[in-house]
């Protein structure tokens, strides 16, 4: 009896505080750092008067922006959440702005912002002048949607494609359009971004990861509790035991992924080539554009 009680334990205000607290530090940080001189300084090397960077950013741009468009146009789609109240799996299907509760939305729109920020700046400076807060956004932006986009891919490929499998779910219309672009291409095309721009990045600016991390943890809270209730992962319901821990892994893991690109950012100051092998085989590891081959063969 007593091991079941613990299983049913409540851990909701210890998963709140875990939330309160990790946003608590972000502040502070702000508030203590230089981050703000930071992002004005690495701002700078983003800057391109290349006509064929501004046409790959146009394209990419374009590409993600048509992804959006595409969700609202493409039908209801099929989503596995987890009810607030009963934390049972249930079977939604959102229509229109109803899709972008996932992280993998977030992604998608972190991607259209950068690359419209970064067309903007590039156009503004060809005409000789600057607008400093794009130039701040776009950094941001950057470094956000960079590191969210591989952990988004990196997920979707080695955890939710292979549960997909598991349970024997048909999963198709995960290699729609718009999903193509959220789980695969967003992190292709600011991969790529990155490689051919190789701007002056910093590691603090990993705070930002942390930053959109908790966003989004707030966000999907306050969607269940106040919304429709319910989270779009399970993982992030706020009663089991460790939720807590799920809650600031996510958090943390895009500050991670940071770190990571950063590094790959750094070996391209002083072997370029490498740091494209790098990355494309780091691509070639978390990217799949079509259904898992076992879910083929039983359907």
């Amino acid at each position: 009896m007593e091991d079941k009680s613990v299983m049913n334990e409540d851990y909701t205000n210890v998963t709140i505080t875990t939330i309160v607290t990790i946003s608590l530090v972000i502040i502070a940080y702000f508030i203590v750092s230089d981050i703000t001189e930071i992002v004005s300084e690495v701002s700078a090397s983003f800057s391109s008067s290349s006509a064929l960077v501004l046409a790959y950013r146009i394209l990419c741009f374009s590409a993600s922006a048509y992804a959006i468009v595409y969700m609202f146009t493409c039908g209801p789609g099929n989503m596995r959440v987890v009810s607030l109240a009963e934390n049972q799996e249930i079977i939604m299907s959102p229509e229109g702005k109803e899709k972008f509760v996932t992280f993998s939305s977030w992604t998608l729109m972190m991607c259209v912002a950068y690359f419209l920020l970064a067309i903007i700046d590039q156009i503004i400076n060809i005409w000789g002048s600057s607008i400093g807060f794009i130039s701040s956004l776009q950094t941001i932006t950057f470094v956000t949607g960079i590191s969210m986009a591989f952990l988004t891919a990196t997920v979707v490929r080695h955890i939710i494609l292979p549960d997909e499998v598991r349970i024997e779910r048909e999963h198709g219309h995960m290699f729609l359009y718009h999903e193509q672009i959220m789980h695969n291409f967003a992190a292709i095309f600011l991969a790529f971004e990155m490689l051919i721009v190789t701007p002056d990045l910093n590691p603090q600016l990993a705070i930002f990861g942390l930053l959109i991390g908790i966003l989004y943890i707030t966000f999907a809270y306050l969607f269940a509790y106040f919304g429709d209730g319910y989270f779009v992962y399970g993982f992030l319901h706020p009663r089991p035991k460790i939720a807590p821990i799920f809650i600031t892994g996510l958090a943390c893991s895009i500050a991670i992924f940071y770190f990571g690109l950063w590094y790959v950012n750094l070996v391209a100051e002083y072997n370029h080539w490498l740091s494209w092998l790098m990355i494309t085989t780091w691509l070639l590891l978390i990217v799949q554009f079509r259904p898992n081959m076992e879910n083929e063969n039983q359907t």
